[in-house]
This record gives structure tokens, C-alpha cells and sequence, in this order.
């Protein structure tokens, strides 16, 4: 809609109009708003209160003014809330005006008049710090907004791909509140992995996963690995039997964490060790040897399994020194022999 005045005045800002037109925002142009009036109001901003109007820079347009220097107007809504313009505000404030030119925009919603004000301030004031911005993204997120990243990214001069992440772990905390998801688990999460676990699909795998991830302290690469693992499933059991089967991977690290400690790599490498001797003295039909009511699940357990050992042979190959030792041969026969009569005594899933 058209601005239903246009005053000519020193104070007007093409810069400010365009940037109203473009969002369909109907304004007026006041040269002379009663100071005493305009209103503080919190929800229309988005910079922090200590970063607002900051006394160095007030005394310095104060100075301005006083030698006759003109600035752009300030932005209200139409129930005289400042959106943008603190600084020019208070300079006159101190040289002790009464009136000050502003745009008064009218029907603004107060997520509306934030986004206005970010881009106002990123254009023509003081540079938000990525904190500010980030409290606007979380807000607008917690709110049911759809962020449109390419545009916010215009607006604030932050990175598309940050921007998608900030949301992420919004929409993660949003999430976590409706799956009542114990507070003790999600806050020992970084930001990051909180975002790698948004992308869960079922509500039951996001629980599972999150409380997996806090309580095992997983690396954000191996939270995301297991997310696009249960998404990829056919079905919910399978997709849960995946992360069950993660958990007994990493049961080791979940008792260090609940002991108190970080899990050791070293630890780990000892007991992937273990682990993989324990399987080798399985023969076939002893893996196959599992009851009818779980075989789904030993199955998927299996399969995750394969994959992972595929992998690590893979970088093994790459990265090891596979140069066979003088005693190499000796010690894979004695190996062999041990596989060959040990007794099967357990069962690869209970």
C-alpha cells in the first residue's frame, strides 16, 4: 500500500522507503513526532538493551545535530514504538528537542517490526552482533516461522548455511519440549549436534537418538551418520533397532560418562579389540542360532555391523601399515587354531 502522505524534509530516507515498499509496509512520514510521546517497548527490537543508543555514539550525533547535521528518520509503529532509530533518538533527547522526524509504520506485527528492525539496523546503524541476530532468528523459529534462509541471509549478512543451522537447533529445542525429553539430556549437548539430531524423522528414533547422543557424548559426525542411518529404514522397528544397536556399540562410553568420565580413544581401540575377537570364534551357524522373536533385530544389528566393519577395512587399507610382521604368520595360525576349537558360548543378541 502507498504511504498515505510525503513530506519534503532533510530527514527523508530513500533507503528506508524502499526497504518499506519492498515489504508492503504502509507508512506515514511525521517531520515533527512529539518526543514525549514515542514509547520503549520490548518485542519490536532485537538489539540487546546494553547495546542500544550507546553513550559514545549519542554524544557524537548530539554534537552533529547541534552543528546542523541532518539525519535519517527514526522508524515507529503506529502506537509510537521505536523499531529503529535508538541512537538518533536519545542525541536528540540530550540537546533537549521535543519533536523528531520518523516513519510511522502501520499494521506492524511485532515479529514484522523486529525483521524490520534488523535490517534497518544492519543497513544504517551500528552492526548487530551475531548474538542479537541469532536471538531474532530463535525467537521467530520458536514462533512456527518458516525462515527463508536466502532472504535472512540478505538481511543480516550472516552465512545461509550458519543461518540453517541456528534454525536447526531451534527447531531442536522446540522439539525436545513437546517429546518432554528430560532437560538432563539436552542440555550437556553442543549446539551443533543438536542441529545433527533436528533431521530425525520419527518422533521415537529423535528420542532415542538424543538421549543415545547425550549419553554416550557422541561426536557430531557420528550423531549424523546414525540419524541418516535410522532415516534411511523401512520401517520404525528397524529404524529403532538401529539406534538399540548403537547403544550397545557404545556401552563402554556410556558408563565412562555416567562414571563421571570423557570415554578415552584408546579405551575404545581396546575394546573394539575385544569385541571383534569375541566374534570371531563365532561360527556361522552360531551367529544364525537366535531365537524367532528376535531375528528382526539381530538382523538390523548385523547389518549395521557389516557396514561399519566394510568401512573400517576400507580405511584400514588406506591409512595402515599393513606390512606383515616376521611373527605375523605364527601369531594368525595360533588365531585360527583358537577360532577353530574354542565352544561357541553366547549368543550375538540376547
Amino acid at each position: 500500500m502507498a504511504p498515505r502522505s510525503r513530506t519534503a524534509h532533510p530527514s527523508v530516507s530513500q533507503q528506508i522507503e524502499q526497504m518499506l515498499k519492498a515489504r508492503s509496509i504502509d507508512f506515514d512520514f511525521e517531520p515533527n513526532v512529539q518526543i514525549a510521546e514515542i514509547r520503549d517497548a520490548e518485542g519490536n527490537q532485537v538489539r540487546l538493551t546494553e547495546h542500544r543508543a550507546p553513550k559514545e555514539q549519542v554524544e557524537k550525533y548530539a554534537v552533529a545535530m547541534k552543528h546542523g547535521a541532518t539525519f535519517p528518520a527514526i522508524v515507529l509503529n503506529d502506537r509510537l514504538e521505536r523499531i529503529d532509530g535508538n541512537t538518533r533518538l536519545e542525541a536528540r533527547i540530550k540537546n533537549g528537542d521535543e519533536t523528531i522526524a520518523a516513519y510511522i509504520c502501520h499494521g506492524l506485527t511485532p515479529l514484522e517490526a523486529r525483521s524490520l528492525s534488523v535490517e534497518l539496523n544492519q543497513s544504517n546503524g551500528l552492526a548487530m552482533t551475531e548474538e542479537e541476530i541469532r536471538r531474532f532468528v530463535d525467537g521467530a523459529v520458536r514462533e512456527g516461522q518458516h525462515a527463508d534462509l536466502r532472504t535472512l541471509s540478505r538481511m543480516t549478512g550472516v552465512k545461509d548455511s550458519k543461518i540453517a543451522r541456528w534454525v536447526a537447533e531451534s527447531q531442536f529445542g522446540t522439539r525436545a519440549e513437546r517429546e518432554h525429553i528430560d532437560e538432563r539430556h539436552v542440555s550437556v549437548l553442543a549446539p551443533s549436534t543438536r542441529a545433527a539430531l533436528q533431521p530425525a524423522r520419527l518422533a521415537a528414533v529423535f528420542r532415542g537418538a538424543t538421549e543415545l547422543a547425550a549419553d554416550a557424548r557422541m561426536k557430531v559426525a557420528d550423531v549424523k551418520k546414525l540419524v541418516a542411518k535410522a532415516n534411511a529404514a523401512s520401517s520404525e522397528s528397524e529404524a529403532l533397532a538401529v539406534v538399540d544397536a548403537e547403544r550397545e556399540l557404545r556401552i563402554d562410553e556410556i558408563r565412562a560418562v555416567a562414571s563421571g568420565f570423557s570415554p578415552r580413544d584408546d579405551r575404545r581401540s581396546k575394546g573394539s579389540a575385544q569385541h571383534l575377537g569375541g566374534l570371531a570364534r563365532f561360527a556361522v551357524e552360531d551367529l544364525l542360532d537366535v531365537a524367532p522373536e528376535k531375528q528382526f533385530d539381530t538382523y538390523t544389528r548385523m547389518k549395521l555391523l557389516r557396514d561399519r566393519l566394510d568401512e573400517v577395512v576400507a580405511r584400514a587399507e588406506r591409512e595402515w601399515d599393513l606390512t606383515p610382521r616376521a611373527d605375523a604368520g605364527d601369531a594368525a595360525e595360533a588365531q585360527a587354531d583358537d577360532t577353530l576349537t574354542a565352544p561357541a558360548t553366547a549368543a550375538v543378541a540376547s
